[in-house]
C-alpha cells in the first residue's frame, strides 16, 4: 500500500513501503551484431540492452514480454535484480528506454547499476489528480514541473508525486516547497519553482474590419478626375472652374471695324 501525507493545498506524495520491493529479470550476453542481426534479435522476442555502472559497460538482452510486464506493473522507477550471464545478480535501475518511432515497440534499454548504500539522483514523475474549480470557471491550467529531480537512496525512491488540484481557483499556485516529501529525499530544484498554477485566459478584442480603434476615421479627400487641384496663393484650394494662379488670361476678341 501507499501512504498519503496531506500538506498545504491538498498536496500529496506517494511513496513505497520502507522496504522497496525488487523485481527480478534475467539477462543474456549480447555480442556485437549488424543492423540485420539486431532486427532478427528483436523479432525473436529479445530486447538489446546495456548495463552501465561502476564496472565496464556490458551488452545484454532481456525478454521483451517479461520486461513489458514489469513496466506495466511497477513503472520505470523500480529496482530490478538483474540476473547476469555469469550467474551473479546486480541491483539496477532503468536509465533510458528507446522505442521504434513508427511501431512504438521497445528497441533498446539502458540499465544503471546502483549501490543500496549510496544516494543517487533521479527524476520522479509529478501527477495531477482531481478537477480544478478554476478551470471550470474558465481558467487555464499550466502544469509546469512534470518531473521532480531528487537525490536519495535507491530504497527511498518515491514512485510518483501526486498533486491534488481539486481546490485550485484562478490565480492559485503550487510551489515545490509546498510538496510534502520524506526527510530522507532531497529535492534538487528551487523551492520557489512553480509546479502548477491556474491563470486567467487571455482575451483578445475582436476588431471589426474597417473600424478605426481609438479615434474617428477622417473623411477621405475627394479629388476629381483630370488635373490635380493646386493651392491658391493663400493656401485655399482653387476650384477647377476658377482660373489657375499664374495662368495668362485670354485676350478679348477684337471687333472688326465696319466699312462706311
Amino acid at each position: 500500500m501507499f501512504s498519503c501525507v496531506p500538506y498545504g493545498r491538498q498536496v500529496f506524495v506517494e511513496k513505497r513501503r520502507s522496504k522497496m520491493e525488487k523485481f527480478t529479470l534475467d539477462s543474456q550476453e549480447r555480442k556485437p551484431a549488424s543492423k540485420g542481426e539486431m532486427k532478427k534479435l528483436r523479432a525473436s522476442g529479445r530486447i538489446p540492452a546495456v548495463l552501465y555502472g561502476d564496472t565496464a559497460n556490458m551488452s545484454l538482452t532481456v525478454d521483451a514480454v517479461k520486461f513489458t510486464t514489469l513496466l506495466k506493473t511497477a513503472g520505470r522507477n523500480v529496482m530490478i535484480s538483474l540476473n547476469m550471464p555469469d550467474k551473479t545478480s546486480k541491483t539496477v535501475l532503468i536509465k533510458d528506454i528507446q522505442r521504434n518511432v513508427i511501431s512504438r515497440e521497445l528497441s533498446h534499454i539502458d540499465f544503471y547499476s546502483v549501490s543500496m548504500k549510496k544516494k543517487i539522483e533521479i527524476s520522479i514523475p509529478v501527477m495531477l489528480i482531481g478537477e480544478a474549480p478554476g478551470v471550470k470557471s474558465g481558467g487555464v491550467l499550466s502544469h509546469i514541473v512534470r518531473e521532480l529531480k531528487v537525490k536519495c537512496l535507491p530504497s527511498d525512491i518515491p514512485e510518483k508525486i501526486t498533486v491534488d488540484i481539486s481546490k485550485l481557483e484562478i490565480g492559485n499556485t503550487v510551489h515545490v516547497k509546498e510538496l510534502s516529501v520524506p526527510k530522507n529525499v532531497d529535492v534538487l530544484i528551487s523551492p520557489d519553482q512553480i509546479v502548477v498554477n491556474i491563470v486567467s485566459p487571455t482575451i483578445l478584442e475582436e476588431v471589426t474590419p474597417g473600424a478605426v480603434v481609438g479615434e474617428v476615421a477622417a473623411e477621405p479627400e475627394v479629388i476629381g478626375k483630370g488635373k490635380k487641384i493646386e493651392e491658391g496663393e493663400e493656401g485655399e484650394a482653387v476650384s477647377p472652374a476658377s482660373p489657375v494662379a499664374g495662368a495668362k488670361k485670354e485676350a478679348a476678341p477684337v471687333k472688326k471695324e465696319e466699312k462706311k
